[in-house]
């Protein structure tokens, strides 16, 4: 069994973020969320930190 705490209740599909854990889960300590996304490719996570 994983151990790596997830944030419960967050999914993301955002394939090239440090905190995806590759099952689709949060791992960073806090998410933060901007009001809009600037375009369709564009993440709405501003704690997004690419890999």
């Amino acid at each position: 069994m994983n151990n790596e705490k997830v944030i419960n209740g967050i999914c993301c599909d955002v394939e090239n973020c440090v905190y995806n854990n590759g099952s689709c889960c949060c791992t960073a300590g806090e998410v933060h969320v901007k009001y809009r996304a600037g375009g369709p490719c564009e993440t709405m996570c501003e704690t997004f930190s690419e890999v």
